[in-house]
């Protein structure tokens, strides 16, 4: 899913980060159980990754759960197996905070900075970052300097798909619309994305270079 066609070349990103920045708490869980010497099957639901072993996944795809649901359910079952909070408030939190647990994806580690060496504008808008990591720690990573803007849902109470918070995040930008390539993992949000006039571009997880490759040739850094 995206939007282009005969716009000017865009000089700006704006990134989702939970999925597309970080890597889903799908993919990295089996490498948490490990490092804090769980057992296998300690955290469960796999999502789009197996899919038919995942009924609350299952429940979201029908209609029947918000994403935020799925993910506080999602932990809440981990935590109920088990997983311990290692001080911290979440395990959403304990889970990406981890040492040894490498949460964020290369690729878009790898892109986020081609971007910044080229000298293009950096953006996040996120619905929970700071709800789920806390402002202090995001502030303390080495990728935070990267960003020249990130806006929060949970800090602006204004959620993705609602179209103010695209509006805020392309003003935040400090460039037009159609100016911009904006990445997310949800096909609604994407949609939001397309509907504020944004260069929208939908990450699958089962295949997330694909997006990763596209988002380089609409910026031609390739």
């Amino acid at each position: 899913m995206k939007q282009g066609g005969g716009a000017p070349q865009p000089n700006g990103l704006l990134l989702d980060v939970g999925v597309v920045f970080f890597k889903s708490a799908w993919e990295i869980a089996d490498q948490y159980e490990y490092v804090r010497g769980l057992p296998p099957g300690t955290v469960v639901g796999r999502g789009p990754l197996d899919p038919g072993t995942d009924e609350r996944w299952v429940r979201y795809l029908q209609g029947e759960a918000t994403e935020r649901e799925y993910w506080l359910d999602f932990a809440a079952k981990a935590q109920a197996n088990g997983a311990p909070l290692d001080g911290h408030p979440t395990i959403m939190r304990a889970m990406f905070q981890t040492p040894g647990v490498d949460i964020l994806r290369p690729q878009a580690l790898e892109l986020v900075r081609d971007v910044k060496e080229r000298g293009l504008r950096l953006g996040i808008l996120t619905n929970e970052l700071m709800d789920f990591q806390g402002r202090d720690w995001v502030e303390s990573q080495h990728w935070f300097p990267l960003f020249d803007t990130i806006i929060d849902s949970s800090e602006i109470a204004i959620r993705k798909p609602d179209p103010e918070a695209y509006e805020r995040a392309i003003s935040s930008m400090e460039m037009s619309a159609g100016d911009i390539v904006f990445i997310d993992d949800n096909p609604t949000y994407v949609r939001g994305g397309i509907d504020a006039g944004l260069i929208s571009l939908h990450l699958e997880v089962t295949n997330p270079d694909q997006v990763f490759d596209t988002a380089r040739r609409y910026l031609q850094l390739d």
